[in-house]
C-alpha cells in the first residue's frame, strides 16, 4: 500500500433519534398553549415564598406576544406529576434540596431519561451550590442553567427567562419543522417508488417480448428491418437498467431502516461473491487493508460498496484494474477511500458527479445510467456522512466518504 492511497484527502467535505413520542406531546400541547398565548412556567420549591416572589417579579413578562402561565409544585413527587400532566412546559424553575438533598436533581433525570422529554428548560435554583456542584450538575442532569437564589434579581431572573424561551421556541419550531420534513420526504418516496414499479412492470413484459422474437425477425427480416429491431431492443435494455437502477435508488436511505454494528471486511467479502465475474472477466485485482467494524445500514454498506468498486473495475482500460480500499478516523468520522488506477476524470465532469443522472462521454461509452453514484450520495448522506471525489484525467481516481464514529 503506498502513502498515496492513506493520506488524508486535500479537501475535506464540510462538517454536517430524538424522541419521537415526545415531540408530537409536546407540539399537540403546545399549538393549545399557543391557542392560550401563554407560556407555562413550572416553578418547583417546597418554600412558598419562593412561589410568590417569582410571580411578583415576572408579572408583566411578555415574550412573542405571550404572557407566563404560572404552575406550583412544593415538592419533587408533585413536579413529576404536574410535568407528566404539561409536556407543553417551557421552563421549569427547579429547587434542589426539598424532601430529599437531592429531590431536584432526581426530578431533572425523570423528565430528561424516564419521559424523554428534552425540550423543556431546567433552570436550577439553589440556596445550598455546595451540595450540587455546578459543572457535575450540568453535564450529568442535562441542566440547562444553574443559578444561586442569591443571584436571581428582578432584572436577572428577567433575562433568564428570556433566553430560555428563546431556545425553547426554536427546539420546538426545530422538531415541527423535523416532523413536516420526514412526512413528506416519505410521501415522495413512496410515490415515486409506486411510479417505478409500475413502470418497471410493463417494461418488464416489453423486455421479455423484444426476446422472444428477437431470433425471428434476424433470420425472417430484410437487414435493414434487423438493424433497427436491434436498436430498439438495445434501447428497451437501457431502459431497464436505468429504471431497475432508479427503484433502487428510491429504496435507499429510508427513514425506518435498522442500524447494527456492521463489519466492513465481512462486507467486502460480500460484494467478492457478487463481483466475481466481474473481477474474473477483467483479472482486477483489490487490495484491502483491515477495515472497522461502524454504526450503519448493512444492505445500504453493500450497495455503497458494490457500486464503487463495480465503477473501478468498469472504467480501467488498457490494463488490470488496481483497486485499493483503505480506512482511517479523521475528526469524529471513518474516512474510508476506494482508489482505482482507471482512466480517471477530467476536472470539467467533477461538477454534479453525483446527481441524479449524471453522464459525461465515458458513460456514454459504458452505457452507464448515471443512478449508482446518487446511490453512494444518498447512502452516506443517510448514514450522515460526506462523500467526494479526486481525480485526474489519465491517472485514476479516489472516492472519499465518511461514516460518524459509532459513540
Amino acid at each position: 500500500m503506498t502513502d498515496s492511497h492513506n493520506k488524508v484527502p486535500q479537501k475535506m467535505a464540510e462538517n454536517d433519534e430524538l424522541m419521537l413520542a415526545s415531540e408530537q406531546a409536546v407540539m399537540l400541547t403546545q399549538n393549545t398553549a399557543a391557542e392560550n398565548k401563554t407560556w407555562k412556567i413550572l416553578i418547583v420549591d417546597d418554600e412558598e415564598e419562593i412561589h410568590v416572589v417569582t410571580r411578583l417579579a415576572l408579572h408583566d413578562f411578555n415574550f412573542g406576544g405571550r404572557h407566563l402561565e404560572f404552575v406550583s409544585a412544593y415538592s419533587g413527587q408533585q413536579a413529576r406529576t404536574l410535568i407528566k400532566e404539561n409536556p407543553d412546559t417551557a421552563i421549569i424553575l427547579l429547587d434542589v434540596v426539598m424532601e430529599t438533598d437531592d429531590a431536584g436533581l432526581e426530578v431533572a433525570r425523570y423528565i430528561r431519561q424516564e419521559l424523554g422529554n428534552h425540550f423543556v428548560r431546567i433552570i436550577l435554583r439553589t440556596g445550598q451550590p455546595g451540595l450540587a456542584p455546578e459543572r457535575r450538575v450540568l453535564k450529568v442532569y442535562d441542566i440547562n442553567d444553574y443559578r444561586a437564589k442569591t443571584e436571581l434579581t428582578q432584572d436577572r431572573l428577567f433575562s433568564v427567562i428570556y433566553t430560555a424561551l428563546s431556545s425553547y421556541r426554536d427546539l420546538v419550531a426545530l422538531a415541527r419543522s423535523r416532523h413536516q420534513l420526514i412526512g413528506l420526504v416519505n410521501e415522495i418516496e413512496q410515490l415515486s417508488h409506486l411510479a417505478a414499479r409500475d413502470l418497471q412492470m410493463p417494461l418488464n413484459d416489453v423486455v421479455s417480448a423484444v426476446r422472444r422474437i428477437g431470433g425471428q425477425i434476424q433470420t425472417m427480416s430484410p437487414p435493414s428491418l434487423a438493424e433497427e429491431f436491434m436498436d430498439v431492443r438495445d434501447n428497451v435494455y437501457l431502459m431497464q437498467s436505468a429504471l431497475n437502477k432508479l427503484v433502487a435508488l428510491t429504496s435507499v436511505g429510508r427513514f425506518n431502516e435498522s442500524r447494527e454494528m456492521v463489519d466492513c471486511n465481512s462486507i467486502i467479502s460480500d460484494v467478492l461473491v457478487d463481483l466475481d465475474h466481474a473481477f474474473q472477466s477483467s483479472h482486477a485485482k483489490l487490495h484491502c487493508e483491515t477495515l472497522p467494524t461502524v454504526f450503519a445500514c448493512r444492505r445500504q454498506l453493500m450497495q455503497l460498496f458494490k457500486n464503487l468498486i463495480s465503477n473501478a473495475v468498469r472504467f480501467t482500460e488498457g490494463h488490470e484494474p488496481e483497486i485499493y480500499i483503505n480506512a482511517m478516523t479523521h475528526e469524529r468520522n471513518w474516512l474510508f477511500s476506494v482508489s482505482d488506477t482507471g482512466m480517471g476524470i477530467s476536472p470539467e465532469n467533477h461538477s454534479g458527479l453525483f446527481n441524479l443522472f449524471h453522464r459525461d462521454q465515458s458513460d456514454d461509452a459504458t452505457g452507464d445510467s448515471g443512478v449508482g453514484l446518487a446511490i453512494c450520495e444518498k447512502i452516506v448522506r443517510w448514514h450522515g456522512g460526506k462523500i467526494w471525489l479526486e481525480s485526474e484525467l489519465g491517472k485514476g481516481s479516489t472516492f472519499y466518504f465518511t461514516i460518524p464514529l459509532s459513540e
